[in-house]
């Protein structure tokens, strides 16, 4: 704000505000020099942080609103209006301390509840939010009164369509309105048979500190492609695991490009699926693209496509905000980028170079290793020992899964105590 700025009484002495610039993504019209009345003013004071800082209070790109928010979940509404509404918000707040948000995509229910009810026991409340998007009404009615508030219901479809109910979330935590937003915010999706490979400390820790996005990239053989529409070489969409987390300006942009429409059409494009699918019938830029849309959105959508005008010449592409880069083009590129939550895909435990995923399932006692899958569907843990457990902890991974609900403990009463004590303590 111009001239002398709002008071922390609210005291106006100048009705004249300058320029204040709002990212394209944003549903606020930029403000303009003008005169308003006193209400008005502090709405506009509410949306623009001084000097140069955004703050979107609320900001939302369709017609949803927080009046919709309020009316469609109390729970959340309660979260979205913690602090003073519009009118009331101090402009020249303080920039708060980064925030993690969990967001949860479930079906009927989260696996092993109690674990994460652990988990967030003695988180500071100022330091996490946690969302999840539920399939089904029973998944609603299991997270009731806990931490993890239930976003209303999107439609989903399998493989075609994931990305609507995680977007949903991101919607929705990106209107959190407590404290002004940190570019160090974090946006972690999390599965509904996932549990957390660290105590709350250890995972805000990491997260907050890094300044961009994970993303897990998969072996290349696994990328898409198609021919560039140059004429001259490929245009090649890199797979990644659905588990990502990012930063806030990738939230931010990832929710003002799907709002939008955008890449949409991304299977039917690449042609994703088209044709059968075997074990071991793809390569890299073979144009036989297999996987779905939430493995190939996000990056895309942040990035782009890469262009690869020789398919037998390797390459690193430095992408901005990308943890763990450059990214190599290559046909012989293993596993790359930062892989926050380990996952069993058996076809590529082995993979040479950097492998976490072999780091540490090689650390698991025998009767601790997961069931490993399929080319389509990734391994599975039923049973587990506390060494295993404890082999969890020391991983370098954030989250692990898939873990079924209530899992055996071969060496102890309950795996859910053991697992508290040996991973979160």
């Amino acid at each position: 704000l111009g001239g002398h700025a709002v008071a922390r009484g609210a005291l106006i002495r100048t009705m004249s505000f300058i320029t204040c610039p709002m990212p394209a993504m944003a549903a606020v019209p930029t403000c303009r020099r003008s005169s308003r009345s006193l209400l008005a003013l502090l709405a506009i004071a509410s949306l623009c942080k001084e000097s140069t800082g955004i703050v979107l209070r609320g900001a939302v790109s369709n017609s949803t609103g927080v009046a919709g928010l309020a009316n469609s979940t109390p729970s959340l509404a309660g979260v979205l209006n913690s602090t003073a509404s519009f009118a009331g918000v101090n402009s020249s707040q303080q920039q708060r301390a980064p925030r993690v948000y969990f967001l949860f995509l479930a079906m009927d229910k989260v696996s092993n509840l109690d674990v994460w009810k652990a988990f967030f026991a003695n988180a500071p409340a100022q330091e996490y939010r946690a969302f999840i998007h539920c399939k089904l009404p029973s998944c609603q009615q299991q997270v009731a009164g806990s931490v993890i508030l239930a976003v209303p219901t999107v439609p989903s479809y399998y493989c075609t369509d994931l990305v609507s109910p995680m977007q949903q979330m991101v919607h929705y935590a990106l209107q959190d309105r407590d404290g002004a937003p940190n570019p160090y915010d974090k946006f972690a999706f999390v599965s509904d048979s996932s549990l957390p490979a660290k105590p709350f400390s250890y995972v805000y820790r990491i997260l907050a500190a890094r300044s961009g996005s994970d993303f897990c990239v998969f072996p290349s053989n696994e990328w898409a492609d198609v021919p560039s529409n140059s004429g001259h070489g490929l245009e090649v969409a890199v797979k990644h695991h659905q588990w990502l987390t990012m930063s806030r300006a990738h939230a931010e942009k990832s929710w003002a490009l799907w709002s939008t429409g955008t890449l949409h059409n991304f299977m039917s494009y690449f042609r994703m699926n088209a044709l059968p699918m075997l074990p071991n019938n793809n390569s890299f830029a073979d144009h036989r693209n297999y996987g779905c849309l939430d493995e190939f959105w996000y990056m895309l959508a942040l990035f782009g496509t890469l262009h690869q005008p020789n398919s037998q010449r390797d390459q690193d592409v430095h992408l901005a905000m990308f943890t763990g880069g450059p990214l190599r083009i290559s046909a012989h590129a293993g596993w790359q980028g930062e892989c926050d939550t380990f996952v069993l895909w058996a076809k590529y435990l082995y993979t040479p170079g950097n492998n976490p995923f072999n780091s540490f399932h090689s650390t698991l006692d025998q009767v601790s290793i997961p069931h490993g899958g399929n080319f389509a569907r990734p391994g599975w843990w039923d049973t587990i020992t506390t060494h295993g457990m404890r082999s969890i902890r020391h991983s370098s991974f954030l989250f692990v899964r898939k873990f079924i609900d209530s899992p055996r403990l071969a060496d102890g009463p309950s795996f859910t105590q053991a697992y508290i004590q040996n991973v979160l303590s």
